[in-house]
């Protein structure tokens, strides 16, 4: 097998199983009735889809794939401090 063949495979396989996760996360969002439980698995969600985004990319190459990233990377947790700082009411 030569290496783009073992790079397809693989990146096949962690395909499905970011795709599995993704459902399973959005299945717990769904049912679950804590707002907080909600906001981790939002954040999560963000996560594997930026995963995606990133196994996409590695056949449909693109000039912006790595400031997508970026920013997804950089600006995803974001919303993370926001909501632990709407939890503990701006204490620190």
């Amino acid at each position: 097998m030569n290496p783009e063949g073992l790079l397809t495979a693989a990146a096949s396989i962690a395909a499905v199983v970011i795709v599995v996760a993704l459902l399973m996360l959005m299945w717990r969002t769904v049912s679950t009735h804590n707002d907080a439980r909600r906001a981790v698995c939002s954040d999560m969600i963000f996560m594997t889809v930026a995963a995606l985004f990133l196994l996409h990319s590695l056949f449909f190459r693109s000039a912006i794939t790595f400031e997508v990233a970026l920013i997804a990377g950089l600006l995803g947790p974001l919303s993370t401090i926001a909501y632990a700082r709407i939890i503990t009411r701006g204490r620190r």
